[in-house]
Formats: C-alpha cells, structure tokens, sequence
C-alpha cells in the first residue's frame, strides 16, 4: 500500500529509521574539512540508490556525483604523483595511479572517515551490512567528492583529496622508492602481492595469511628485515618468505611468494603460467588518463624472475624497466 500524503512507500511494516545520520554526517563534514555552501550536494552524495527506491519523496541519489567524483579524484591523484616523483615515467605513475583509486583503497579511506555510518540507505541494505560494504563506500566516496568540486570547485576539492589520501600516497612513494632498484618492479603485479594473495584466498574459501618479522639484521640505517607469510589450506600450513630494507616492503616479497605457493598447490599456475595481470588499470572505471596500448601492459612476474627480453626498436635489445 501506498500512502501519498506523505511519499512515502509503505509495507506491512513501517520503515522504521534503524540508523540516525544526523550525527554521523555533523561528524563526516568535520574530518572532511570542507563547509558546504550548498548542503544540497552533500545529501546527494550521501544517497544510496536503495534510499531512493524506497522512498518516494526522494528525487535522487548519489551515482551522477559518483561518476564525476572518479574523475575529479583521478585528476587530484595524478597531480600528486607527477608532484611527489618527478623521476617516474607516465606508465609507472600509471601504474600507481591506478593502485591508489582502485575500491578497496577508496573503501578504506571511506571507512577512516566514518563515511558508512553518514549514508543513507534503504532499510533491507541496511540491515544487510550496506554500511562496510567496499564497493558502496568505495562509490559514495566518489560522490561526496564530486560533492565539495560541486559545491566549492578545485582549489575547495583538492586540499580535502590530498589529506585523505596522505598516508595512501606517501606509502607508495616509499614502496617505489624501495622497488625502484629492482629492474621491472614496478610492472604489474609487485605492488600488489598483499592484495592479490588475499583476494585468492578469498576466493578459495580460507582466511587472509599472516606476517611475521622472523628477523632482522644490520644497523638501524642498513637494517634487513625477513618476515614470514602464512596461511592454512585445508589445515596445512603454507608459507612465502620475502626479505627487504624495511618491513612493508619485506611483507610484498613474502606475499609474493606465498601467492605463487598457493598458485602451484591449487593447480592455476599450470593452467596461466605468468599468473595473470594482477594490477590492471581497472576497465570498469574512467579513467584520468589514456589507456595504454594492449601490447604494453606487462603480466606479474614472480618476484625475484629476470625481467623480460624483449627487443624494442632503437635500442638493440632489451630495456631496463617494462614500464615506459
């Protein structure tokens, strides 16, 4: 039954609010930084499309901004990135670029902020734990970014995507910084290890792998770190080792091996021998930047491999870094 006095679509059961947004929004605003001129984009923003679709009064949601938001945050990164390492060429700030906006990223600054609990969603995704789902923060983030270029344009926008994004962009300039003497390690697949072997095990039905520091030598300025990733299949115990100058780094290597472990033991490094494309610009998403040719996106080696041979006209032989 419909009431129309007040738009509102009613059941059996009244749509009882079983989340108050008031506070969590006042919240919201105050980590972000930024005070809307105009609240208007912030509710839009803040809209789930399952709010709309249970509400009648209701005359938008957030997926315009969210398409808007992917290209203003696109822009804000790649800024960044030519800003923070002018020795990187255009396909390894591709490369990270696409790192840093891809939706587990974007979920977890979402979460910092506490940019679930300001949302407004349909009773059913509610109840159904819409509010730490990725791919809705990951979304609504993207909209509430969209939001502040809307309601104060670039010069508002940008401060607020840099601070947000802090930790994210120095965390890669580090690991860059640490795999640039490495030749080809910024091809697809090292930077992302951690995620990749994770989302394998995932999919296979067991927990995410552990790491541990089982040592550590040198002085504090040339110190080495080993670590140890481990994870249970089918109660047997595997694990990857990897070793770099700081723990982050160390914990890539580990998951590397780990994940090329997992690949053997379940059959799928036989069936895809170079393991697949792990870091692929995601195509599902538009992009700040033009796509590369298909024939220069590079698949993951395992880490520690030689780099690839390939010939390359004008230079007589193979180059010293996949990504141009």
């Amino acid at each position: 039954m419909v009431d129309s006095n007040d738009g509102v679509r009613r059941t059996s059961r009244p749509l009882i609010p079983i989340h108050d947004t008031l506070a969590a929004t006042a919240m919201l605003v105050r980590r972000l930084g930024h005070g809307f001129r105009n609240p208007q984009f912030l509710d839009q923003a803040l809209t789930h499309t399952s709010y709309r679709n249970e509400r009648l009064d209701c005359q938008f949601d957030n997926q315009r901004l969210e398409f808007l938001g992917d290209a203003v945050l696109g822009l804000v990164i790649t800024e960044a990135l030519v800003e923070l390492m002018p020795e990187r060429r255009e396909g390894q700030l591709t490369l990270l670029k696409s790192q840093l906006v891809r939706e587990s990223c974007l979920a977890e600054v979402a979460e910092s902020i506490g940019l679930g609990q300001a949302l407004r969603l349909g009773r059913g995704e509610d109840q159904n734990g819409g509010r730490k789902r990725p791919s809705i923060l990951a979304d609504a983030l993207e909209a509430v970014i969209a939001a502040i270029f809307m309601d104060g344009g670039y010069a508002a926008v940008q401060p607020v995507v840099r601070n947000l994004f802090d930790d994210l962009l120095h965390e890669a300039v580090t690991t860059a910084a640490e795999l640039g003497n490495t030749p080809g390690a910024l091809s697809a697949g090292v930077a992302n290890w951690k995620t990749a072997v994770q989302e394998l095990l995932q999919q296979l039905g067991h927990q995410p792998p552990t790491y541990t520091v089982v040592s550590f030598v040198g002085p504090s300025n040339l110190r080495r770190f080993r670590v140890q990733a481990t994870a249970f299949i089918h109660n047997d115990l595997l694990t990857g080792e990897g070793e770099g100058a700081n723990k982050k780094f160390a914990e890539h290597v580990a998951a590397g091996d780990l994940y090329q472990r997992l690949m053997t033991m379940t059959g799928r490094a036989e069936a895809d021998p170079m393991l697949a494309a792990l870091i692929a610009v995601p195509s599902s998403r538009p992009s700040g930047l033009r796509p590369r040719p298909p024939s220069d996106i590079l698949v993951a080696r395992p880490p520690g491999s030689p780099p690839p041979t390939t010939a390359r006209p004008g230079n007589g032989g193979s180059g010293p870094d996949p990504l141009r």
